[in-house]
């Protein structure tokens, strides 16, 4: 062969190895982004403002409650967990309170009973569907519009404390955030919140300063007074804005604290921080344009997450991948979460694109980025880019729980018992029962329904994607078509209100039981006789000194027993096991020699 052609031979070679490479890495990619997270943020905004999602201004109480029940039966089926419920829209409340009046947005005129109390509303629908629900505050604005025909309450705070509002050009007007006492209210409509409902959480927006629109800047000397009055110690008027901001963070954060401790406190800013961080990345930013600078607030552990709102595609000036990646290590190194904001409104998207954004946010699980929330409901339930139908058979096709903060402290629930699995003879689908542990007591339950294929003897047992109910009471049917065959073990955990996790409840074991075997791992195990009469016994070879653990488990689940727990010296042991009081039938004998796990189907005559 000529030298080219063998040159250009090899080098086809090489191609065709490289390509092959390639395909085998991106199938492995794609295989191991489908493993869902058992624990994983999943939100999503309802918007009141204007009326955006929820509720349709001057209906009546039924046909709002109604409305509201419908869309979290939505955001449910859609298995995302947390709902960030807007409850101030212009220094007005969706809620009862004595600080600020009704919204307008409720009944078309501000001040006016809508007849029933919508948070208190929101809260108790969310809770029984499993769903946690933040409380959703913008903390300045005033008004959403400067219309002359907008009659505001006599109670606004437009009207009650006028020397407190910053007015611009626009016509709009904020709570200006240089006055302590405007901070110092701030907290106290958050302390009202936290005091009165059972909120989950407090969840402000990115409104701070106003934003430069049109031929308008943002703020330039409409403070000027303030600065004058307030601002000792600054030297830069920009400086001051953002510490401004930061007491307002730091005193909302400190009362919630105080008041509910186990609520959490996040903020969801503009998600570009500074022009030019990271590298590569351009645009307005947070930092100079509303002077927010939330950096600042995780260094300090002021907020609980971050939801930056990173409402641009994979790839380009505001790269997500590049910003994802950024925010997600600030906030590893201040030991706090990340659950990522995402637009389901831009129709300039492909299908796939917040899908693969969610992925990304997955893979920087280790940076502390946990989850993930939509930018809107009416989005979501409209099935905007067929976002709906993607999360539900795909990206979020499992349940997941919201994750746990560690630095919360909070202790976890007992366990739940008497899990049971049943045919339901008249459907054919599968009746999944359990009961609570009397010790819990939280009017929030949630609970986790695991489904695995080896025996868990803990929570750290169970993998990924084995959730399949979330539910917020002791029950699940599941459909026949939808029922492993395999063999299949099932527990069963109850969350906390601040979502630490029990304990395992006792393991039902189902499917085809001939092929419940686990290959022993650091141990040769034999055991006989199989059927037995009332004795078996156990041969085991150990390769060191081990704690030894042996079980009996009917396949129903409902009879535990414990018949050895010890330490055995590294040989040949043979274990004896008696039926004792269990009845005959087929059984699971369960050996654990430390961490690994042998079962066998054991027959008692």
């Amino acid at each position: 062969m000529a030298l080219a052609p063998l040159i250009r031979y090899i080098l086809d070679i090489k191609a065709k190895a490289i390509l092959v490479a390639f395909i085998l890495c991106f199938q492995l990619i794609n295989a191991f982004a489908q493993v869902q997270p058992n624990r994983e943020f999943r939100g999503v905004w309802v918007a009141t403002v204007s009326n955006l999602d929820w509720p349709q201004q001057g209906a009546t109480a039924e046909s709002q409650k109604t409305a509201l029940r419908a869309l979290f039966d939505k955001i449910k089926d859609a298995n995302l967990n947390v709902v960030f419920f807007q409850v101030r829209t212009e220094s007005d409340a969706f809620y009862k309170s004595g600080k600020e009046p009704w919204s307008r947005f409720l009944t078309g005129k501000q001040g006016v009973d809508p007849g029933y109390d919508p948070l208190a509303f929101a809260v108790e629908e969310a809770h029984k569907r499993g769903l946690e629900l933040h409380a959703w505050l913008n903390p300045y604005r005033v008004h959403t519009s400067t219309s002359s025909s907008i009659v505001y309450a006599s109670n606004h705070v437009s009207k009650t404390k006028p020397e407190w509002l910053l007015s611009f050009e626009t016509g709009k007007k904020i709570l200006n955030p240089g006055i302590p006492a405007v901070r110092e209210h701030i907290a106290t409509v958050v302390q009202e919140i936290a005091a009165n409902y059972a909120v989950d959480g407090i969840h402000f927006d990115d409104y701070f300063y106003p934003y430069p629109e049109g031929t308008f800047t943002g703020v330039t000397t409409e403070d000027a007074q303030t600065f004058a009055q307030h601002g000792a110690g600054f030297s830069d008027v920009k400086d001051w804005r953002r510490n401004n901001i930061n007491e307002t963070i730091r005193l909302v954060h400190e009362t919630l604290k105080t008041t509910r401790p186990t609520a959490r406190f996040g903020v969801s800013p503009f998600g570009i921080w500074k022009n030019g961080t990271p590298t590569g990345i351009s645009g307005m930013d947070a930092y100079n344009s509303i002077y927010a600078d939330p950096v600042t607030w995780l260094q300090n552990k002021w907020v609980d997450y971050l939801t930056p709102q990173l409402y641009w595609p994979i790839g380009g000036a505001q790269d997500y991948r590049k910003l994802l990646e950024w925010w997600s290590d600030k906030a590893v190194v201040a030991s706090r979460h990340l659950y990522v904001g995402h637009a389901l409104y831009k129709t300039n998207y492909t299908e796939q694109e917040i899908p693969d954004q969610i992925e990304i946010t997955r893979l920087n699980r280790k940076h502390n980025a946990l989850g993930d929330v939509l930018y809107r409901a009416t989005n979501l339930t409209a099935n905007t880019n067929n976002i709906y139908t993607l999360l539900k058979s795909s990206t979020y096709k499992y349940p997941a729980a919201p994750p746990a903060m560690p630095w919360q402290n909070a202790a976890p629930p007992a366990a739940p018992t008497e899990l049971s699995i049943a045919v339901n003879e008249a459907t054919g689908a599968y009746e999944v029962n359990w009961k609570r542990n009397p010790t819990n007591t939280d009017s929030f339950k949630r609970y986790m329904l695991y489904a695995t294929a080896t025996a868990p003897a803990s929570i750290t047992d169970i993998p990924a994607g084995a959730v399949r109910a979330l539910r917020a009471s002791e029950s699940f049917t599941i459909a026949a078509a939808d029922f492993p065959q395999q063999p299949t073990y099932w527990v069963v955990t109850e969350l906390g209100p601040a979502n630490t996790e029990s304990n395992l409840s006792n393991v039902v074991i189902t499917g085809n039981l001939t092929a419940l075997q686990e290959p022993a791992k650091e141990s040769i195990l034999k055991v006989y006789p199989n059927p037995a009469a009332q004795v078996l016994y156990v041969d085991i070879e150990l390769s060191k000194k081990s704690l030894v653990r042996v079980e009996l488990v009917s396949l129903d689940g409902r009879k535990r027993s414990r018949v050895l727990h010890e330490k055995y010296e590294a040989g040949m042991h043979t274990l004896t096991i008696n039926r004792e009081k269990n009845t005959a039938g087929v059984y699971a004998l369960i050996v654990t020699v430390d961490r690994q796990r042998v079962v066998k189907r054991v027959i008692f005559k």
